[in-house]
């Protein structure tokens, strides 16, 4: 099982870069980039299934599905922006419903939620007129995107930090939207992504 995960995450990080220089060469294959970024992702699925066939409970399935998602929506993502997003929100909402089938919210989740909304409130009212006529969603995102943090506040700190991840990348890749002087920081964005996954899956294992 070690030997199985070590390799999952090493191949991970060999097609993450692997895109990154792919999606960057003059005249590149779409198709091609799209493979290596959904193969990356799909390292993270192959990991959660393992934990879910060794011993996975009804959520770590659920979260396992939440996975699948994020996978399909790196996909989607290539081809239309929007269609993406409305699948990567599919997968919050999975992550939530696993994550509420694990421990119930409590007072860390609240106090994140309230904190997280006034992050994203402010941030979304000085950019506004960047953002334009998608402001409600992605602002209804954003909230999603906070709710599925809060919740994961009060689960093991494995899930936690996997969703903290997940949320600063989203967090990285809408600043990089509205300010593209910062392309460099794509590298962070996208790494923490796939390291947030990496960790959620590898949560099952070792729950």
């Amino acid at each position: 099982m070690l030997y199985a995960i070590c390799a999952a995450f090493i191949l991970m990080w060999v097609f993450y870069l692997t895109y990154q220089r792919v999606k960057t060469a003059p005249g590149h294959s779409r198709a091609l980039a799209c493979a290596v970024k959904c193969a990356a992702t799909a390292m993270a699925v192959f990991t959660a299934l393992l934990g879910c066939l060794q011993n996975g409970t009804a959520a770590h399935w659920v979260l396992l599905s939440g996975l699948v998602a994020c996978a399909v929506a790196d996909g989607v993502l290539c081809y239309n922006f929007m269609a993406g997003g409305a699948v990567f929100a599919l997968g919050h909402i999975l992550y939530m419903v696993s994550f509420c089938l694990m421990r119930m919210p409590d007072w860390r989740s609240v106090l994140l939620l309230t904190a997280l909304m006034g992050l994203v409130t402010a941030a979304f009212t000085r950019f506004r007129s960047r953002i334009g006529r998608r402001y409600p969603f992605f602002y209804a995102y954003a909230t999603l995107l906070s709710v599925m943090t809060a919740l994961a506040a009060a689960q093991r700190p494995l899930y936690f930090a996997g969703a903290l991840l997940f949320a600063f990348s989203d967090g990285l890749l809408g600043y990089l939207l509205v300010d593209r002087s910062h392309m460099r920081l794509d590298y962070v964005s996208l790494g923490a992504y796939y390291l947030g996954q990496f960790i959620l899956a590898a949560a099952v294992i070792l729950h």
